[in-house]
C-alpha cells in the first residue's frame, strides 16, 4: 500500500488566509476519487527553509494524506501544477512511499 502526501500553505505570502473552499473543494475531490482523505488541519504544520540569498522563510500548512494501491503520476503530476497555480507557489511538496498497515 502507498501513502501520498500533499502539504498545502494555508496563507498567502502576504500572510492572507486562503478561501476555505479551496481546501474543502480539494478534500472532496479526492475523497471521491480515492474512497477516503485525511487531513491534518487542527495545528497546521510549520515548514522553514532559506531561498536563496534571503532569510529564513516560514509556511504553516495542512497535510492530506490518501492511500491508494498504485499512483498514477501523471494524474498528480497535474494535480500538484493546478495547486501550485491555484496557491500562487513556486512548489508544493507531495511525497508518496510505501506503508505497512496492521
Amino acid at each position: 500500500m502507498l501513502l501520498l502526501q500533499m502539504l498545502l500553505p494555508i496563507k498567502d505570502e502576504k500572510g492572507d488566509p486562503f478561501p476555505g473552499h479551496y481546501f474543502a473543494d480539494l478534500r472532496e475531490e479526492l475523497a471521491t476519487k480515492f474512497g477516503g482523505i485525511t487531513i491534518y488541519s487542527r495545528s497546521p504544520a510549520k515548514g522553514l527553509w532559506k531561498e536563496s540569498g534571503s532569510s529564513l522563510v516560514t509556511d504553516e500548512m495542512i497535510i492530506y494524506e490518501i492511500l491508494m494501491q498504485e499512483v498514477d503520476l501523471p494524474y498528480w503530476q497535474g494535480q500538484k501544477m493546478r495547486l501550485q497555480e491555484l496557491l500562487r507557489q513556486d512548489e508544493i511538496l507531495m511525497r508518496y512511499h510505501e506503508v505497512a498497515t496492521i
